[in-house]
């Protein structure tokens, strides 16, 4: 059933081109738009809730459709699609495109991640991203990948990174619900090859181990943690990088062995001159003899991701 749904995104976007930066919606685009907008609330409500795996597949089958017959449109890159809690939509900084991302649950210990990379233009040109997560290399964290190949998380942050080789690239931020007992976050790094397609990964991390050896050829950080905890990972305008908290390995609560918990300390990534970005020493040094498990509850009866706190499928899903 996964792999249909991927072929039918692949399909959808393979066939759509472009030309020329977005403008004005004419308006019985826009009025399309939200006709389509109110189906796909549905749709992402059912993908999220339902208590039946073959349900919440179908109506990510529908939901694929629905959001590519919306945007093949003139200039849909300008409709903001902003009544669809669940579904992520971020932007690059510069605008020069967006990423579409969401979750769906297979069982408790299985999640499938389904996006897509929309470029700001006139006419549709959109790249699905293929998640190939459950299958990935043996040294992640240094692998450079195309769309078809990508780790599969939802965005929930993009901000510019830098240049590599004289080509700007944006670090994405990412959440993955990951297991029953362990969440994953992602510091990714996107640019896009001559060809306009894009790349994930990129050789910009100078880090280090905890015995204090150096990680070659780091292409993006991943996180994973106790699903009984929160984790930050953001960028600080202020602090003028990336702030992530520190782990410590503890023993697990529930017979899952030993997970990855805050321990109450923050790391920094910050640009060198050399266009390296480099760890600092810890920016907020308090820690805790046991690392803190209160979750606070999200606002407003929506999680991270902004989706319904009901996300929490009958058959086990837990917390997302």
């Amino acid at each position: 059933m996964y792999y249909r749904l991927v072929f039918v995104f692949l399909l959808l976007a393979s066939s759509l081109c472009s030309w020329g930066q977005a403008g004005t919606l004419a308006r019985k685009d826009q009025q399309a738009l939200q006709e389509a907008e109110l189906r796909m609330a549905i749709l992402v409500e059912t993908v999220y809730t339902d208590s039946s795996a073959e349900v919440r597949f179908q109506a990510c089958r529908d939901l694929i459709r629905e959001l590519v017959t919306a945007l093949d449109r003139p200039n849909s890159f300008a409709y903001p699609f902003d009544q669809l809690p669940g579904l992520s939509i971020q932007y690059a900084p510069d605008r020069s495109f967006r990423i579409f991302s969401w979750e769906l649950m297979v069982d408790r210990d299985g999640y499938r991640h389904y996006g897509a990379v929309q470029k700001n233009s006139k006419q549709l040109e959109l790249e699905a991203l293929v998640d190939r997560g459950d299958g990935w290399l043996k040294n992640p964290e240094n692998a450079v990948v195309g769309a078809s190949n990508w780790l599969g998380y939802v965005v929930y942050t993009i901000v510019a990174g830098g240049t590599y080789d004289g080509r700007s690239y944006y670090f994405v931020l990412g959440y993955d619900s990951y297991e029953a007992y362990r969440r994953r976050k992602v510091l990714d790094v996107l640019h896009f090859d001559e060809a306009g397609k894009a790349v994930f990964g990129l050789p910009v991390f100078h880090t280090y181990t905890d015995s204090d050896l150096l990680l070659l050829d780091r292409a993006r950080m991943i996180m994973v943690y106790g699903a009984e905890a929160t984790m930050a990972l953001r960028y600080d305008a202020e602090l003028g990088g990336i702030v992530y908290e520190n782990l410590l390995m503890v023993p697990g609560n529930y017979g899952e062995g030993p997970v990855n918990m805050p321990d109450g300390s923050y790391n920094l990534l910050v640009l060198g001159e050399d266009g390296m970005w480099r760890e600092n020493a810890q920016v907020f040094t308090h820690t805790y003899e046991e690392a803190p498990r209160e979750v606070p509850l999200p606002g407003g009866g929506r999680d991270l991701l902004g989706r319904p706190d009901s996300s929490r499928v009958k058959d086990g899903g837990g917390d997302k």
